[in-house]
């Protein structure tokens, strides 16, 4: 399923926007635009789709989503609360929203890392949360400079170590140890094979390395063994095939490179939150 492309609509008299959804409205379809979004879930839980993971959120929670990244949000239902109780609160901005340079400035060293991270997805924890729902729950009651005055110190907050997970992971190519192409030649190389096995040796002979230097070099800019981004690789395989076909499941199985039913179910749940046929339906 590719995502829509959905313009972020900013009035002529802002440099941002803010929006307070409830109801329907907080069931996003899946979508990609060319903003930072800073999201608060105001009330509600549910699950949601962000980059490469299916996710769970709850009440309180606070995410940022950098732009190109794919997502979606649906909202669970049950008979103890209804969908008027659900409530975000959304701020959207590009990144030259205060001028070109703005973030790149002496003192907006952590913050430029931030907001040029292609990619991005995180969300944040403790004490950075609450400051950020407090800020993001004022918004839209503000007006003019005051809405921006709450921008600028979100922004401040953000640029002294906010405390965070990523949502998911993507290989990151700011390293200094033969540049990005060992990375980009390891990625295209498991796509190919990923339905055969994938030898360690070879792989670390690709990019002229010994396996024990290749393991630190691809544990160290990864954060993961090889073995573990191949089985990442196969289940993201596995998760276009079930939204793009109607294979099934034994299918996208074999078809992923697993020749192991069980190990395949238990691997998916273990990534996914959820076993293969409840992912299959919420794409249906």
């Amino acid at each position: 399923m590719i995502p829509v492309s959905r313009p972020i609509p900013i009035a002529p008299t802002q440099s941002f926007a803010v929006k307070h959804l409830r109801g329907s409205d907080c069931n996003i379809p899946y979508h990609v635009h060319d903003a930072h979004e800073l999201i608060l879930i105001r009330s509600g839980s549910g699950s949601f789709y962000v980059g490469n993971t299916i996710r769970q959120f709850h009440a309180g929670d606070v995410c940022l989503l950098a732009p190109g990244v794919p997502h979606w949000f649906k909202c669970e239902r049950s008979l103890e609360r209804n969908a008027e109780e659900d409530e975000f609160i959304v701020l959207q901005f590009c990144r030259s929203f205060l001028g070109e340079t703005y973030f790149d400035l002496p003192e907006h060293g952590k913050l430029k890392r931030l907001f040029t991270t292609e990619g991005l997805a995180l969300s944040f924890k403790g004490v950075t949360r609450d400051s950020l729902a407090e800020f993001l729950l004022s918004m839209p009651h503000a007006i003019a400079q005051g809405r921006l005055l709450l921008v600028l110190r979100l922004l401040a907050l953000l640029g002294e170590n906010p405390d965070f997970i990523p949502l998911h992971y993507t290989i990151s190519t700011d390293i200094g140890l033969q540049g990005r192409k060992p990375l980009e030649r390891i990625q295209a190389y498991v796509a190919e094979r990923m339905h055969n096995r994938i030898c360690l040796e070879e792989v670390a002979s690709l990019v002229n390395m010994s396996v024990p230097t290749f393991c630190r070099y691809f544990k160290q800019w990864t954060g993961k063994t090889l073995t573990d981004f191949v089985q990442e690789m196969r289940i993201e395989y596995a998760c276009e095939l079930m939204k793009e076909t109607n294979l099934p499941i034994q299918h996208v199985c074999k078809d992923s490179g697993f020749q192991s039913m069980a190990h395949f179910i238990r691997l998916f749940k273990r990534l996914k939150g959820m076993t293969p046929q409840k992912f299959r339906k919420m794409f249906a």
